[in-house]
């Protein structure tokens, strides 16, 4: 299913634990902040692909790569940043 979700370049996302996936079948223990580089239009079972930064949030990212954050995020939390609730 293709979601609506209009997510620029740039937009930091507050995730919680268990609102983005390391593994597949594994939620994250952890929150993070990240930094998106681009969100995939495709949803699959209540998620998206987020490609991003979670490394030092600078101009370039001190990572030095196109995204250091590659992982299924669930679309609740993202459409939850972008109203405002983070």
């Amino acid at each position: 299913m293709t979601t609506d979700l209009n997510v620029p370049a740039g937009t930091d996302l507050v995730l919680l634990a268990g609102e983005w996936f390391p593994e597949p079948t594994v939620p994250a223990d952890r929150g993070e902040i990240v930094t998106v580089v681009a969100v995939y239009q495709r949803e699959i079972g209540g998620r998206v692909w987020v490609r991003g930064h979670v490394c030092k949030r600078a101009d370039p990212p001190d990572c030095g790569t196109g995204s250091c954050f590659e992982h299924q995020v669930l679309t609740s939390a993202i459409r939850a940043n972008v109203a405002g609730a983070r």
